[in-house]
């Protein structure tokens, strides 16, 4: 039954598409499809905002929309739907940030271009056709019927040594695949400038932003746990917490009072809503990137965001095992460059912290190790990418070439 109301679905959004198309005539501008959250990604809204800037800038069009895994979902994304097929029906290039039904599942148009960005610019844990027929993904004859994926010419890349991730994943061979970068990382790279700015950060940031400070005249390092969300199990951030409370409690190895740390827990939405759990749901996490002195995650993207952020970054892996045998990964951090600051053990990992932190002024982390895993995932730099991606799309809308669309 499930099949067969999913074949009509998929019918439907096809003779929907078909008869959208016949007044679809005129196919000109570019359709920016965020399927993120029922509001546009900062990436799509940014990416707008660059290409309507643009001498000859072409027409834009931005939506925005989530479907549910749900009955419910369903119904309510339809009425999302039918604005997104009519918006790739009558765009010449169409830029979406994840799976759309509305572009993958009808007909492409001849001679129009589709571009995917994808929302995140790493792949450390394996996701869409990479977990087909596994417990965090669809089954292979859903993931067949929803024609996942199809009908791209161009999915951006960030690394080599992510490109086989991503052709597993999209199904896709190299040739798709171009090296650009998120305008996210724009970001990424001013506040990493501003980090950059301050070596004495202690002193500064005591200063700048009004608390507490310690007895030496610093204040507690900031230290923020952002794990990925488990697929219907608990994230393990009271074993987290225990640990930090247990290290507080005790003077290390040579007698002396540990350094001060203030944690903050910016969970998944799922893991925050449990009753037990006080988490920061009013900071967005690439601003904690510029507060914190160190973030804690594992298999999350945060891993690469936060290292090429410069922030020290240390990784609770507690369940890889059961995580790459339910999940997947590509990457196991205990192989990368920054592979001594994983730990099973929680307890473990707080005393290496404390470890590397006992100067304040001068840590002994080794940051190089930091840069060289950002390198190895981000080859593309921290800057211009908003531009440059804006002026790939436009030079996609008018195949012939614009000078003024070239970014160096």
């Amino acid at each position: 039954m499930k099949t067969f109301i999913m074949k009509a679905a998929v019918a439907m959004l096809r003779g929907a598409a078909a008869f959208i198309g016949v007044f679809a005539w005129r196919r000109k501008g570019v359709a920016l499809i965020s399927c993120q959250g029922d509001e546009p990604s900062q990436d799509i809204l940014d990416l707008a905002a660059a290409l309507r800037g643009m001498p000859q800038a072409p027409r834009v069009r931005v939506l925005a929309g989530k479907m549910d895994r749900s009955a419910g979902g369903a119904f309510r994304f339809a009425g999302k739907m039918l604005s997104m097929l009519r918006a790739a029906a009558g765009a010449r290039v169409v830029v979406v940030d994840a799976y759309c039904p509305a572009v993958s599942i009808p007909e492409k148009r001849p001679g129009q271009k589709v571009v995917q960005i994808w929302h995140a610019p790493e792949a450390i844990k394996k996701f869409s056709l990479q977990i087909v027929d596994t417990e965090a993904g669809y089954s292979s004859h859903v993931a067949e019927l929803l024609c996942m994926h199809r009908g791209y010419d161009y999915i951006l890349c960030p690394s080599d040594a992510t490109r086989p991730f991503f052709e597993e994943a999209f199904g896709y061979a190299e040739e798709a695949f171009v090296k650009h970068g998120l305008p996210s990382l724009d970001r990424i790279g001013a506040l990493r400038a501003g980090r950059d700015a301050f070596k004495n950060r202690k002193g500064v940031r005591a200063a700048d932003d009004g608390r507490p400070c310690d007895g030496d005249g610093g204040r507690p390092l900031t230290v923020v746990y952002a794990p990925t969300f488990r697929d219907g199990t608990w994230v393990d951030a009271e074993g987290l917490v225990r640990a930090f409370e247990r290290a507080a409690a005790e003077p290390n190895a040579f007698g002396e009072v540990p350094p001060a740390f203030e944690l903050v827990l910016k969970l998944h939405p799922l893991d925050a809503a449990r009753p037990e759990i006080v988490a920061d749901t009013e900071t967005l996490l690439i601003e904690w990137y510029a507060k914190a002195d160190i973030v804690i995650t594992d298999y999350s993207g945060v891993a690469v965001e936060a290292a090429a952020a410069g922030v020290a970054s240390y990784y609770y892996v507690y369940d890889i095992n059961n995580y790459k045998m339910r999940r997947g990964l590509n990457v196991d951090l205990h192989d990368e460059a920054v592979g001594k600051y994983a730990f099973i053990d929680a307890d473990e990992l707080v005393a290496q912290m404390m470890q590397d932190f006992a100067d304040v002024a001068a840590p002994a982390y080794d940051y190089e190790a930091l840069e060289a895993f950002a390198s190895k995932y981000l080859e593309v730099p921290l800057e211009g990418n908003t531009q440059r991606l804006a002026a790939f799309i436009a030079r996609l809308h008018h195949p012939h070439g614009q000078p003024q669309y070239v970014v160096e």
